[in-house]
């Protein structure tokens, strides 16, 4: 038994000085005076592992951009215990012999894991076969690295109707790149929800007339979350002018009023779920001419920082912060046991120091392509350990 002693545990909302006994089983006791090997947490606060559902971590054919070893390195060095694996690798993850071969690697990488099931014409009649298989299923209306769209509005229709039949979530990445507008595109996927009642979640909204649009489903009665990415809150079309193919992406970066209204929807509970979209490609690939270099960037050993950063900006309350990248994507996802702090739930932790400054820096990133689009960005507040099933699999102390 080892004891986490001296730090600040994030306990039912609120931070509250006291003890967390654990092994590999699980979090066994939380108090005072606990009985165990201790490992010190002064000055430090302790979180429930982050849980960051939509990540590609590449790996077979593309397997010089991450692997699940490379990609769950960057994920603990990040803070992050768990990620929910996208289908579009090469290839892609749409029969049940690539999705237990993907659970094989996934397996021996550091990380906790949940697979996406890629859904395609020629697997609808399976979609019952697969759900066992998987923890959720996706859907691509729009462009997709991997080219898995479905655009047939009676594919779409049976895709939905099947998936709800399997009780699963079925994600879904709306947003068409030569679309009019994002509310547009989402409105598509709401109705096809309500017409089958799917438990439906919007990946990487990122406009306020999106938002907007989501939410008013949502308070009609609807069952579907709402997902927002990093890149839309750092970054707008005008850094894109500037910096090019690095900030290149899918969907595409909006306009300032768009991330100032994220922000306060983050705050106002209007998102229900942080993800990165971590999509790693070579810098290489990323610096072909702009029509050529793939969409897509790494983020899934960022995130967490960035957010701790704008916590101590009063951008986002740190509640707020474990809320939409821990507790909310465990529920919505399944992850019973997981994205909270309490007796009986698996020892998955990040400890931070709110008060550690550093730069993101190219030569100290996991992630295998070993770039990122927030190098140089100064930040305060950093995961200096993460602890997986009871395992300290990180240390920066």
């Amino acid at each position: 038994m080892r004891v986490l002693r001296g730090g600040q545990v994030f306990l039912e909302g609120r931070l509250a000085q006291t003890e967390i006994a654990f092994d590999e089983e699980g979090i066994q006791a939380i108090g005072s005076e606990l009985d165990g090997e201790s490992i010190d947490c002064s000055k430090l606060i302790i979180l429930p592992g982050m849980i960051d559902v939509h990540v590609h971590f590449r790996d077979f054919h593309e397997s010089h951009k991450e692997t699940w070893q490379t990609g769950g390195w960057a994920a603990v060095q990040g803070g992050v215990t768990t990620v929910m694996a996208m289908p579009n690798t090469d290839p892609p993850s749409t029969t049940i012999e690539m999705i237990r071969e993907q659970r094989r690697r996934a397996e021996a990488s550091p990380v906790n894991f949940g697979l996406f099931g890629g859904i395609v014409p020629e697997n609808l009649k399976s979609i019952p076969l697969l759900a066992p298989q998987v923890a959720a299923f996706k859907l691509y209306m729009g462009e997709t690295t991997g080219g898995l769209r479905i655009t047939r509005r009676s594919l779409q229709k049976e895709a939905f109707a099947r998936v709800a039949e399997t009780g699963k979530i079925l994600a879904v990445h709306a947003q068409r790149l030569d679309s009019p507008s994002e509310a547009h595109d989402l409105e598509s996927a709401l109705e096809l929800a309500v017409q089958t009642g799917v438990k439906l979640h919007l990946c990487h909204v990122r406009t306020q007339e999106g938002l907007e649009l989501a939410q008013e489903a949502k308070e009609d009665g609807l069952d579907v979350t709402i997902e927002t990415c990093p890149h839309y809150l750092f970054f707008t079309q005008r850094d894109l002018e500037k910096q090019g193919t690095s900030l290149k992406v899918n969907p595409p970066l909006t306009t300032e009023e768009d991330r100032t209204f994220l922000w306060w929807a983050l705050e106002k509970g209007w998102i229900d779920i942080l993800a990165s979209d971590h999509a790693p490609h070579t810098v290489e690939e990323k610096q072909r001419p702009f029509e050529r270099a793939p969409f897509g960037l790494p983020g899934v050993e960022t995130t967490l920082p960035l957010m701790l950063d704008a916590v101590q900006r009063e951008k986002i309350s740190l509640a707020r912060l474990v809320e939409v990248f821990s507790t909310r994507p465990a529920e919505r996802f399944g992850f019973s046991t997981k994205g909270r702090i309490a007796v009986g739930c698996d020892s998955d932790f990040v400890i931070v120091d709110l008060g550690r400054r550093d730069q993101v820096r190219r030569e100290a990133l996991a992630t295998r392509c070993g770039w990122s689009p927030y190098e140089g960005f100064l930040i305060k507040g950093w995961p200096v350990r993460t602890f997986v099933r009871g395992q300290q699999i990180f240390s920066a102390l």
